[in-house]
This record gives C-alpha cells, structure tokens and sequence, in this order.
C-alpha cells in the first residue's frame, strides 16, 4: 500500500467538520455558497493546528464552488475560513479574473481583495479594470475600485483595437447590469472625445453615458456643457448629446486659407446635439434659446438668433440652416468679399429661417401674422423696411 505524504492527512483531518457538513450523498442538493473552501494544492506547508493557521508555499491553487485563485506564498485562517495570499494572488471566477501583487479571499462572504497593481478583466476581453484595490463579491457579481480605478472598454475598429477610458477618483461596477459608476474628478475619454463631470455613469449593455456636476463634452468640432449631460453611443462613437438644464454649445472654426476663423455659441434650459464622424450633424435648444455667431476678423459684428427654439442643421459640421421658432428675432450682418460690412438685418415674428453658404448667412425668410424686418444698408447709410408681404432680405 503505497504512503500518502502527510500533509495530505493533514489536510482531509482540517476538511473533516466540513465534509461532515455537507450532503456529498447523490442527488444531494448543495446551496450555492456553502460549498467548503478546498486547497488543491501546494508544494510546502506548516500548520499551527491548536490556532486554525496553515502556512503554504509554492504553486498554491484553492478552489470554491466555480471559483480559484492561486499564489507562491499563501496563509489560511480556518477560523475565519479566509485565506491571505503574500505571493501574488490570480483569481478567476465564471465572468472574469483579477491578479495583483497580494490579496485574500473569505468563504463566508464570497469576496475577494486585489491589492497592489490590481487589474480585472472580463472572460470576454471587451473590459478591464485597473486600480491599487479591486474589492469583488462573487455572490453579488459586484466590484468596486477605491483607489486610482481606471476603467477600458475595447473595441475593434476596422481590425484595429480602440479603447474607451474611464477615470476618477472611486469607481463601482455592476458586473450583471455590466453598469460603471464613476465618482468625483471624472475623466471619459474617446479617440478625441473627452467628456468631465463629478459623477458618471457607463451602461455597457445600452452604449450610453449620463454624467451630473459640471459635465462637459468636447468634441473634434464642438464641445456641449449643462446641468446634466446624456450620451449615446453608437458603434463605439459619439451619436448624440442631451443636455438639460443651463444648456450651452460652443463650436470654433479654424482659419482656412483666407476664410477666418468662426466663432457660434447657442444657450437654453435643454440642448440635443446629432453626431456623426465626430462632427454637428443637427442641433435644437429649447426654452429661452439664444444663439449667436461670428467671424474671428470682425469679432465686434455679433450675429444673434432668440426664440423658444432654435434648430441648427450642419455640413461636415459647418452651419447649413437655422431656424427661430415663437417670438423669433434676429440680428444678422452681411460681409462682402473684401470683409467689409455690407448691412445689417433685424427680423422678428413666429418663426425666422437663416440659409449659410460656407457658414456666411446667404438668406433670410420671416414667417409669421406679426413678421417684420429692417434691413440696414450700412454701405451706404441707408436702411429699408420689410413688412409681411416682403419677408425675404437681400441676398448677400
């Protein structure tokens, strides 16, 4: 008969109140997180059995129901059934694995602690999380990242690997809603998308962003900020921006050969922003909207447009058309090849449309019972009345 070592006799006499515990008969029916914590192996080991302490070395590997984790150099506590690893600590589980530097897993809890260097990633390699501490419950598939978490989301785009980035100060995760919530100083950057706030929240499963404090968005082109900030994710980009309350859109254009740069901003109580490519596609401001533009040359000749809506669509994200809609009024001046200030338009009335080419304003059309306007012909110092039968402006 062949001679089992003894610490293999140690170890079935430690499992022994355990094993008694537990319906190992067939067809027994074990609940789920009152399976025994098993040590499968390890090369050396000393025991402080009157203490419940059992020291490990080398190639550890334990087991609990559908989870492992393995380390070098490892200390169970039989009292509190938890065992504290020294030597690295690899934990892998249904969904995912964590490794660090050290941490320690307790049975009765289901919960596991990375610390030093911690990353966990999912079976699927779409996510990863980094921080100093990871603190995983296995029961609740909950984590949470106290200590400089850092959180990638990976996409294949074209066959090459991209990353959405999450950062803050506290981060929780949400593995079965696969929802993250960032807390204080958060930081979500995208290729150049680059969206702030004091909290955060990240719906994996839904591709959408909700930031509160301070959120900002910056785009290529545009950048969006408010009260509150709503972003959807499609195919990985940014395809649109809601805004409620203090809503503000700011968009600057760089100088192209002799055309200068532009200048637009628009302001209301709610702003949604369409995307595509990373640049304004459409846009609408509701509730007291204001919206001015210029050009960086004549920055003392400010373009305005005011209503209870405005409603801006663009072209490779320069403004194409704009329309005031209830109690409209407009201020809009007119720049004549040599950069000089041709005239100027002020409308008011139900609604007001402003046609751009190459975001100059072409036209203006006034609609409306009470549509009026008055174009000045600063040129020549005179000025002209339009009334409703004559709601078109000069072009330009």
């Amino acid at each position: 008969m062949p001679l089992v070592p003894a610490y293999i006799i140690f170890i079935l006499f430690l499992f022994l109140p355990v094993f008694s515990q537990t319906p190992f008969l067939p067809n027994a029916k074990v609940e789920k997180g009152t399976m025994p914590l098993i040590m499968e192996h390890a090369d050396s080991l000393a025991a402080m059995r009157k203490a419940g302490h059992l020291f490990l070395q080398g190639r550890v590997k334990f087991k609990h129901d559908s989870v492992d984790f393995r380390t070098e150099r490892a200390h169970w506590n039989r009292n509190s059934d938890a065992v504290y690893s020294e030597g690295g600590f690899y934990f892998y589980y249904p969904k995912g694995n964590i490794k660090a530097n050290k941490g320690n897993y307790t049975r009765k809890n289901s919960t596991a602690i990375a610390e030093g260097n911690a990353e966990a990633r999912d079976s699927a390699g779409k996510g990863a999380f980094f921080g100093e501490k990871i603190i995983y419950n296995r029961g609740t598939e909950f984590m949470e990242i106290p200590v400089q978490p850092l959180a990638h989301y990976y996409f294949l785009e074209k066959g090459v690997l991209d990353t959405l980035a999450i950062r803050s100060k506290t981060m929780t995760y949400n593995q079965r809603e696969q929802i993250a919530i960032a807390a204080d100083s958060v930081l979500i950057t995208r290729r150049d998308v680059v969206i702030t706030g004091d909290t955060g929240v990240y719906n994996q499963k839904e591709g959408f962003l909700s930031l509160k404090g301070n959120p900002k968005c910056v785009m290529s082109d545009y950048t969006v900020t408010g009260d509150s900030m709503f972003v959807k994710l499609q195919n990985n980009e940014v395809e649109s921006v809601l805004v409620i309350q203090n809503a503000h859109g700011l968009q600057k254009t760089a100088a192209i050969g002799k055309k200068p740069a532009q200048h637009s901003e628009v302001f209301g109580d709610t702003l949604f922003l369409a995307v595509e490519n990373n640049k304004a596609q459409n846009l609408y401001v509701n509730i007291e909207a204001k919206g001015l533009f210029y050009e960086a040359d004549l920055p003392d000749y400010v373009n305005k447009m005011n209503g209870n809506r405005l409603d801006i669509s663009f072209n490779a994200g320069q403004m194409k058309l704009a329309e005031v809609k209830g109690n409209a009024s407009s201020l809009v001046f007119y720049i004549n090849t040599d950069r000089k200030v041709d005239g100027k338009n002020e409308s008011s009335g139900e609604s007001i449309f402003i046609t751009f080419d190459s975001s100059q304003v072409a036209k203006i059309k006034v609609k409306g019972n009470l549509a009026a306007g008055i174009y000045y012909d600063m040129s020549k110092g005179g000025s002209t009345s339009l009334d409703t039968p004559q709601p078109n402006t000069p072009s330009r």
